[in-house]
């Protein structure tokens, strides 16, 4: 099996309603279910941080990183057995719609 990254761009949550946003939070937990062994985790990102550009330099925005050219807000780490099953997985996320979300392969398998 293979892992990869799931990217979610946009900013698609910010603007549905608490119930809305309660329906959502339900379908991703019944995914998660339904994905079993193959969802190894995911998460949320704030919008603040830091932006390193040098060994010497880092910006501290209050975000979302608005010089990115789009909004990064979550990812997610599946495994699949390859690409086109990766693909098939995420056409079942019910972010998908809300976000756009790039799958990434990631070259190297985690250390244990």
């Amino acid at each position: 099996m293979q892992e990869f990254l799931l990217i979610l761009r946009g900013d698609g949550m910010n603007h549905l309603s608490p119930d809305e946003l309660q329906n959502i939070m339900s379908e991703y937990k019944n995914w998660v279910e339904e994905l079993g062994e193959n969802y190894l985790g995911g998460q949320r990102l704030e919008d603040n941080g830091a932006l390193l550009t040098t060994k010497t330099e880092s910006i501290v925005t209050d975000g979302p990183f608005l010089e990115s050219k789009e909004i990064i807000a979550g990812f997610f780490i599946i495994q699949a057995k390859d690409q086109d099953e990766a693909n098939q997985i995420v056409q079942s996320s019910p972010h998908l719609g809300l976000y756009a979300i790039e799958v990434r392969p990631i070259a190297f398998p985690k250390m244990k």
